[in-house]
């Protein structure tokens, strides 16, 4: 860690900073869009390197994909029918009180993207993390199913914040051209083979809720241990701590010498005068941004029905499993080591093969998912039981695991610094539906048995028209910092 600039040091930075008042004074746009291309003047992704700090973030991203697995999946063990005592009409109790958890989640995934874009990454994260243990903890002691319910919806709330702010602040921590391989290796599909054997080890809901409480205390800690990432220090104004935020991570990746302050201050001189030129007043940005364009309303609705889609199709898989033959703990870890596989080889696939896509990622994945629910609805269309379904519920929720990852990372990349977390937060917030009305899905195997598979064909279908028609591709695209101007904009057009 290094000391803090003397007042010397301070006052030279302010000359080289730029206000937003001084903005007719900076270098023409075109000029310094031609500077950034011909490399006269480095990005701050020049500065984000895979080394020790990133090794860090790595760690914290690893411990909250746990945190996060442990909260959503807890209630595939302990929503399970016999676990409450609860049996035949009245275990449908229990699956009810899924759906009131899940709202908790969604409450949260849309306050703490507002949060995070507002305070900051690092700050929702450290708040989420510890109301997640605090409330987990307190579910553990719970003497009913009504408390239970209260205290775990509570614990929703922060784990919608965990969910939403942790992609974020991994992506843009992490080099461009390592995203996709990162992020399919340190994700949820390698701890949903941790999670069962935790969860068996732990025997009842109580222990595992303490366990929970646990991890998410770590994944706090991990945190405390990181910086506010200089990005959005910069977005918002606060150059002074990006520069010191920046200088900190370069001696952590023992990468510092003499010449990196003068890098360092040309990038930020630069990105001042993109600060200052694109916000003369300080804005705040709302959900209503992310429609802020025709183009951008057409993205951010099929992001946002695609992944309700997507959530629906795997939470109602997955929440029907105690119904499969073989082990509930043995299903879901293969379920995951599954993803993991399916994860590393795609993770290859994009980091080997340039016109391997995220949008490619999506359709090849949905194709399988339609093909596995096929096979399912028509194998119990003509009343045939067994092991097809456990395989195929397993596949299906395999391949959409890459349909959570791809349209997440093509979100990180599509949308800008402005309003990235609010455009993480709304798609993260929508799933929720998704996943709110999943346990229900199959009540309607009451009237026939294959009608819930062939609701969840219909999703996928429409998901997959949609991503082909309005999504471009994003691999490798250069993250943006400032919405369109407002003359592109449907609403706030200058006169």
């Amino acid at each position: 860690m290094t000391s803090s600039p003397t007042s010397s040091d301070s006052s030279l930075e302010e000359e080289k900073f730029l206000k937003p008042e001084d903005v007719e004074e900076c270098i023409p746009p075109k000029e310094l869009e031609m500077m950034i291309e011909e490399k006269k003047v480095g990005t701050l992704d020049d500065f984000v390197t895979l080394r020790w700090y990133c090794m860090l973030v790595l760690l914290m991203a690893e411990l909250t994909a746990f945190t996060a697995t442990a909260s959503s999946k807890v209630m595939v063990f302990a929503g399970a029918t016999p676990t409450f005592n609860y049996v035949c009409d009245d275990a449908k109790k229990v699956k009810n009180t899924i759906t009131v958890q899940t709202f908790g989640v969604l409450v949260g995934a849309a306050i703490f993207g507002q949060v995070s874009d507002t305070f900051g990454r690092r700050k929702a994260l450290l708040i989420s993390t510890l109301g997640n243990a605090i409330f987990n903890w307190i579910s553990a002691y719970s003497p009913d199913l009504f408390y239970f319910m209260v205290w775990r919806t509570m614990a929703g709330v922060f784990t919608g914040g965990v969910t939403v702010v942790q992609m974020v602040f991994m992506v843009e921590n992490i080099p461009r051209k390592d995203r996709m391989w990162i992020q399919n290796s340190i994700t949820w599909s390698p701890n949903l083979i941790l999670f069962p054997f935790v969860a068996w080890l732990c025997h009842d809901w109580r222990t595992m809720s303490v366990v929970i409480a646990a991890a998410s205390i770590a994944t706090f800690f991990a945190v405390f241990l990181l910086e506010e990432f200089p990005r959005w220090l910069i977005q918002k104004g606060r150059l002074d701590e990006a520069r010191k935020s920046l200088i900190k991570i370069r001696k952590t990746d023992r990468l510092y010498d003499e010449t990196f302050e003068k890098q360092l201050d040309e990038v930020l001189h630069v990105e001042s005068e993109k600060h200052a030129r694109s916000s003369k007043k300080s804005k705040k940005y709302t959900f209503i941004h992310l429609f802020c364009t025709w183009k951008m309303m057409a993205q951010s609705l099929t992001f946002v029905s695609g992944i309700m889609c997507t959530t629906f199709i795997v939470y109602s898989l997955m929440y029907n499993m105690e119904k499969l033959s073989g082990s509930l703990y043995w299903n879901l870890a293969i379920m995951g080591a599954s993803r993991w596989i399916i994860n590393i080889l795609v993770s290859i696939a994009d980091y080997r093969l340039p016109w391997f896509g995220r949008k490619m990622i999506n359709q090849i994945a949905m194709v399988s998912t339609l093909l596995a629910l096929f096979i399912m609805a028509v194998y119990l269309y003509f009343g045939y039981e067994g092991q097809v379904m456990a395989i195929g519920t397993v596949a299906a929720v395999a391949m959409c695991s890459q349909l959570f990852i791809a349209k997440y990372m093509m979100v990180n990349e599509l949308y800008p610094t402005a309003v990235r977390n609010l455009a993480v937060s709304l798609v993260s917030t929508m799933s929720r539906i998704g996943s709110i009305f999943s346990p229900q899905l199959f009540y309607l195997s009451d009237y026939a048995e294959w009608i819930p598979y062939a609701v969840l064909l219909g999703c996928q279908f429409y998901d997959f028209i949609v991503l082909s028609i309005f999504l471009p591709e994003t691999k490798g695209v250069v993250l943006e910092n400032h919405l369109p101007p407002k003359n592109k904009r449907i609403f706030g057009k200058r006169a």
